[in-house]
């Protein structure tokens, strides 16, 4: 008698189906972020072997580009001059950081709401508009400076000097030393270290020295770090302010060689860029290293704790007062001065303001066609990036974090590893790569080239922020959603996506601002009709369109300010809070 077969379900059926599916996807986000990564830094390695553009044909392995940076003395003191930029701006960043991370986070200082949010303004602008900002008024030439001059005969500050840059660029850097510090440690630290050392006698600021400030180590580490990075790869402060003085720096070089020469030598900026690369990937290295032993510094357990406010007693206004007067001076006076600038002819202590107001400037700009395709292209970039950065890192941060894919590790690897990419070099090797891969071929004269080399720079920054939330959320709620036969990808489509919708937002906001302003990724990308707004008022500056380019900085200043305020108020994000 023939034994009659029962038929399996449906669902049994599926589910290897299902399984596939997950592992497909996920080894899909692997080869596309490997791809993205990879890409860029492969042809930027290559070219300091050759001995001509890879882009031109017949070229020839050699080491000469390799010998003359290594012989090179020129490029040795460039790197040494660098390095002390570095040095001297990040110091100057971390004082100022963890000052106000103490004083605006711990103690009763009074405006210190108003003045942590003003500290933070310089993060919202690129260096670019920041250092214009400190050039038209303390430059030689500056409102302040004539001013000064007149008064006393003598120039108060040399900006265009190691000391002047360093200074400038510390003052922009410092809002991400208070913000990690302030986040970090400040507002977590346990409330009974600081409450024993007060029934022992300590006073409010011994308390900050010697219990508060210890246990902020990790947070200045990691901010150090990260301002070395951002000191070594910019850009618009040492060519503003150090060129005029014959300084360079690696990202003034890379910029001279690269971009300014008429004949590129393309062997020398390749070797140069590895170098930068090198300088960045020793200050993250030192940085892992030193983090190794963090736990030590652990105070925030399992019992939820209020941090007190410390008394600032007799100290509290004057502190104050010197607070807002150092505010003032760094901050607000050198973004009025670029408002005041836009709307002026020219801007001298000698010649009444009302006599020279005009809005020339910016009919000027806007007559300009080059410049409103360069305001338009930088807002569709900024969005697509932005949209697809952060898509990108979502997927990259649940494959990492939620799912059993076997190379997860050297996924996460892969998607931080622009952080040794300085965005200059990020321009650079996607340039190549789309003269090198055919694949890639086709992003060459459209915004796509753009739009890739910033979803590549940015996918740290976006991962920053969308893999803390994954984090807090409990395994328990898409594991549940697995017992019930939903597979991975649905799974994290009906139950993570939807609970990560404000860091989704949070994300995608940060990213637009970063994108709006930004200019150093995209210099070696430029093409006639892919105009950003950075390389357009870079271009300004060259061409000595100090009234132009004020306006410029204006317009971009109230755009950021619009995104900012719309996407606290409508969507609830706030980078700051």
């Amino acid at each position: 008698m023939a034994q009659v077969s029962t038929p399996m379900p449906i669902g049994s059926l599926l589910r290897p189906l299902r399984l596939d599916r997950s592992r497909m996807v996920q080894w899909l986000i692997f080869a596309l972020t490997a791809a993205l990564m990879l890409a860029p830094a492969l042809p930027i390695l290559l070219q300091v072997f050759v001995d001509r553009p890879l882009y031109e044909n017949g070229w020839a392995l050699t080491l000469d580009n390799l010998g003359e940076i290594l012989s090179s003395s020129k490029i040795g003191s460039i790197a040494i001059t660098t390095g002390l930029f570095a040095l001297f701006s990040v110091a100057i960043a971390e004082v100022v950081g963890i000052g106000a991370a103490l004083l605006i986070g711990r103690t009763d200082l009074p405006g210190r709401k108003v003045m942590g949010d003003i500290l933070m303004w310089p993060l919202y602008l690129s260096h670019l508009i920041f250092a214009l900002g400190w050039v038209v008024m303390y430059g030689p030439s500056g409102f302040i400076t004539q001013f000064i001059a007149q008064s006393t005969g003598s120039e108060p500050l040399n900006l265009y000097s190691l000391a002047g840059m360093s200074l400038v660029a510390g003052i922009s850097q410092a809002p991400l030393a208070y913000l990690y510090c302030l986040y970090g440690a400040v507002r977590s630290v346990d409330p009974t270290l600081e409450a024993a050392a007060r029934t022992v006698g300590a006073g409010p600021m011994q308390v900050l020295m010697k219990v508060t400030l210890p246990l902020m180590v990790p947070s200045i580490i990691t901010s150090t770090a990260l301002n070395l990075v951002i000191a070594v790869e910019t850009l618009s402060i040492p060519l503003f302010l150090a060129t005029p003085a014959r300084i360079e720096t690696l990202s003034t070089f890379l910029y001279e060689e690269g971009i300014a020469a008429s004949n590129p030598n393309h062997g020398i900026v390749a070797g140069s860029s590895i170098l930068l690369m090198v300088l960045v990937g020793s200050a993250l290295a030192v940085q892992r290293i030193l983090l190794s032993q963090s736990h030590r510094f652990e105070t925030v357990k399992g019992k939820g704790s209020r941090p007190m406010t410390l008394s600032l007693g007799k100290f509290r206004w004057p502190l104050a007062a010197l607070c807002a007067a150092l505010l003032f001076a760094f901050v607000l006076i050198p973004i009025f001065g670029i408002v005041l600038r836009a709307f002026t002819s020219f801007l001298s202590p000698l010649v009444p303001i009302e006599r020279v107001l005009t809005v020339g400037n910016f009919e000027k700009l806007l007559t300009n066609s080059a410049n409103i395709r360069a305001i338009v292209n930088t807002l569709e970039i900024s969005f697509i990036s932005a949209g697809l950065g952060t898509l990108l890192a979502v997927c990259v941060a649940l494959v990492v974090q939620r799912s059993g894919f076997r190379w997860s590790g050297i996924l996460e690897a892969l998607a931080y590893s622009p952080r040794i990419v300085p965005g200059m070099i990020t321009g650079l090797g996607v340039f190549y790569a789309a003269v090198v891969f055919p694949p890639m071929g086709w992003l060459r004269g459209n915004i796509g080239i753009l739009v890739v080399a910033y979803v590549m720079a940015t996918l740290p920054l976006a991962l920053g922020v969308i893999q803390p939330a994954i984090v807090q959320i409990s395994r328990d709620l898409d594991n549940a959603a697995r017992t019930v036969g939903a597979d991975w990808v649905n799974a994290m489509r009906l139950i993570m996506l939807p609970l990560l919708k404000p860091a989704l937002l949070g994300a995608f906001v940060l990213l637009f601002v970063f994108h709006l302003k930004s200019y150093v990724i995209a210099i070696f990308l430029m093409a006639p009709g892919l105009e950003v707004m950075g390389v357009s008022m870079l271009s300004l500056w060259t061409n000595g369109d100090v009234g132009e380019l004020a306006a410029f900085a204006t317009i971009q200043m109230v755009m950021i300010a619009v995104l900012l305020v719309f996407s606290r108020i409508l969507l609830g994000v706030k980078i700051y809070d």
